[in-house]
């Protein structure tokens, strides 16, 4: 199956994955901290349901502890597809590669996206 991408439709990969996957979008308009916000055992993050979904939020806050929350939700089978983050910092990276979640820089407005994982070139879900 080939996908065809608009050029202006591109995030910028910061921590890679392999493939493409084409999953909802939950959008958070405000920063969370993985640590006190995040349930690892159930995958709700500040109330929402982020399991297989690709999450999208303006930034993250918080410790260096947040990094390990969001790989025992991963562990567990808990976290998201990826995480698209608009002002992403060294404490997100850091989650993102220990949970082995792909995270792009930028923003996302649509409700589903179909992404590569590797090179963040994505298209709206038909």
């Amino acid at each position: 199956m080939y996908m065809y991408y608009l050029a202006d439709q591109r995030l910028k990969p910061l921590v890679k994955g392999r493939g493409h996957v084409s999953a909802e979008i939950v959008k958070l308009e405000r920063p969370v901290s993985f640590l006190g916000d995040l349930d690892p055992k159930t995958g709700v993050l500040a109330g929402i349901n982020i399991v297989g979904k690709i999450l999208a939020l303006p930034y993250v806050k918080g410790s260096t502890v947040g990094p390990y929350v969001l790989w025992n939700a991963a562990k567990r089978g808990k976290s998201p597809l990826a995480i698209v983050a608009e002002k992403p910092d060294l404490m997100l990276v850091t989650a993102c590669v220990l949970a082995g979640v792909p995270l792009f820089e930028g923003r996302v407005d649509a409700k589903c996206i179909n992404i590569d994982l590797e090179t963040g070139a994505y298209e709206i879900c038909k």
